[in-house]
């Protein structure tokens, strides 16, 4: 939507450049309240090294373990939570969906080698060096085929 020069955003319609797992708010909120998280853990009755996997980013908030984490923390609704969990996954759906579509557009690396796409400048103990000029609107993409091919990029 446009009014006057200024393009107005809705929130639906964005998705954050990273999305931030629920896990990362609650282990900034213990860490906040001075709460050991294996305390907290045995508090609201998980294992400590399910609290973990949440807090990590490798573990969903589910209802009932959000239901749990409200009794432990209170002032802060289960719901809030769920609906937390539920932003990211859309956020991530969102983001997977905007990778696939930029990736559609390139050729495989199976057809066109990396080393293609850029002069060699240097090697050294058997690593060659090459620099390659992209569009900045490219850095994700080109950011994920480094860290799919182990490049590393300066």
């Amino acid at each position: 939507m446009e009014t006057g020069n200024k393009k107005l955003y809705y929130a639906k319609d964005l998705t954050p450049a990273i999305p931030v797992h629920p896990g990362d708010i609650l282990g900034e909120e213990l860490d906040a309240r001075g709460i050991r998280r294996k305390d907290f853990a045995q508090a609201i009755g998980i294992q400590a090294s399910h609290l973990s996997a949440i807090i990590h980013g490798t573990r969903s908030i589910t209802p009932v373990v959000a239901a749990k984490i409200e009794s432990g923390l209170p002032g802060i609704s289960a719901d809030f939570w769920v609906q937390l969990q539920e932003q990211y996954n859309v956020d991530m759906r969102k983001k997977s969906a905007e990778t696939r579509s930029l990736v559609a557009g390139y050729k495989p690396l199976r057809t066109e080698p990396a080393l293609a796409l850029a002069e060699p400048e240097a090697e050294y103990n058997g690593r060659i060096t090459v620099s390659v000029s992209i569009p900045a609107s490219d850095r994700e993409l080109l950011e994920m085929l480094a860290r799919r091919l182990g490049w590393v990029i300066q």
